[in-house]
């Protein structure tokens, strides 16, 4: 799932983990590290609601770091703890839908069926993309009531809950929350210095000062050249920044692999909800029908199945299909999007496409920061419908197009991505 990182009063908080439910009661760690080595994730978080008991996962490699708070993980304590008002009492929440404003104006999505928040249940996006969530979700029906900002309200959902962010999260003094220890991310493997390697360290770090010391007073005289050589170069770096465009796959080429990735449409006689898949992984999610658990694990002995027994994930790692650089010149963001626009609409397709800020970067040594890159970045979103995903591509295959994840919920396609243009 795609990460976000937002910031709530002083805190900056993490969504859209990958969660699922343990078993064993006495062993949640052990159970959760293990879990988390076998679908290839190397941070994790554990939560405990009642009878409740789950684990949420995220990778580094993604943008997630140690001790980054799960915004899912704060909420919903809030509401177990609080419990919500439906069939006219205040009473406790076990299958709940929430759709809450982030100060930064995107939108947080959680998704909650019998106390356990879904594996693709912790979201966040547009308000565009968060209301799809939402009414999809809502419509499949066995939700006790939908939390959320007050203007959700117009939408007429059952047993609707008025709530902002900021209330459930029990803002304090100066903008903080009240956080718990367990809501913050973990690595999945445990790293103890042994204590040899400690009293090793420990004289490295002496020798280091010594050193340090000594290179302070050897370097003084030279300070004022050193940032003048280290500026320019910044800035020659600056000028030769590779293109994130050029390392990434065309776009006919990543839907090819995840078509050819796409094996378990029906397995078992259990249903395909979602399918996910990116340049590097896919993953699926099914809903038992009439089926049992033993039909699902004969054709796919990896799969993750919910307590429940209704509700199974699968996620694995999509082959590495090397292909041609693609380092293609950029257009003008007019020449780009308005023929890319106009095809789409011409087959009665809307897309969604927002410019992005450019990523933050870091100072150079003289405190100055380092240049723009040369380049603007949009971000894509496609709902397809009945349009093959192979023609889709097509329609993007254009400079600087990329996409980032190809989607199949409810018999239909939807493509993500992203757009580079001067």
């Amino acid at each position: 799932m795609t990460l976000y990182i937002t910031q709530i009063g002083q805190q900056r908080l993490v969504c859209g983990l990958f969660w699922q439910s343990l078993s064993r009661p006495r062993e949640l760690e052990q159970e959760a590290r293990a879990l988390a080595r076998k679908i290839d994730f190397d941070l994790m978080v554990l939560r405990t609601e009642h009878s409740c008991a789950q684990a949420g996962y995220a990778q580094a490699r993604d943008g997630a770091r140690r001790a980054m708070v799960s915004l899912a993980a704060a909420v919903c304590k809030a509401v177990a703890a609080d419990g919500a008002y439906y069939e006219g009492r205040q009473q406790r929440a076990h299958n709940w839908l929430g759709a809450f404003k982030l100060p930064d104006g995107m939108w947080a999505y959680f998704a909650v069926r019998d106390g356990n928040l879904l594996p693709n249940g912790d979201f966040a996006g547009s308000k565009e993309q968060v209301l799809e969530r939402l009414h999809g979700d809502y419509g499949l029906g066995g939700w006790n009531v939908v939390i959320g900002d007050a203007e959700l309200a117009e939408y007429d959902f059952h047993n609707f809950n008025a709530r902002p962010i900021e209330e459930l999260l029990a803002l304090g003094k100066g903008g903080k929350i009240r956080l718990q220890s367990g809501w913050r991310l973990r690595q999945v493997e445990r790293r103890l210095a042994r204590p040899a390697l400690a009293l090793a360290l420990l004289a490295l770090a002496l020798g280091g000062i010594a050193y340090w010391q000594f290179e302070q007073r050897r370097q003084a005289a030279e300070q004022e050249r050193a940032f003048a050589a280290a500026r320019q170069a910044v800035l020659a770096q600056a000028a030769a920044v590779p293109h994130p465009w050029a390392s990434q796959p065309p776009p006919r080429q990543l839907v090819q692999a995840c078509l050819d990735g796409f094996a378990h449409l029906n397995v078992g006689g259990w249903q395909l909800d979602e399918y996910v898949c990116g340049a590097a992984s896919q993953r699926y999610g099914w809903t038992r029908r009439d089926a049992s658990v033993g039909y699902l694990l004969a054709q796919v002995p990896d799969a993750v199945v919910e307590l429940d027994g209704n509700r199974a994930a699968y996620a694995r790692a999509l082959p590495a299909r090397p292909g041609p650089r693609q380092d293609e010149a950029l257009l003008e963001p007019r020449q780009l999007i308005e023929p890319l626009m106009a095809g789409l609409q011409q087959i009665g397709l809307a897309p969604l496409i927002a410019r992005q800020a450019p990523p933050s970067a870091p100072p150079g040594p003289d405190g100055q920061p380092p240049p723009a890159p040369p380049w603007q970045r949009y971000s894509l979103l496609l709902n397809g419908g009945g349009v093959p995903p192979m023609e889709l591509a097509g329609l993007l295959s254009r400079p600087g197009v990329r996409i980032e994840q190809v989607i199949y919920r409810a018999g239909a396609w939807s493509i993500e991505g992203v757009m580079y243009a001067k």
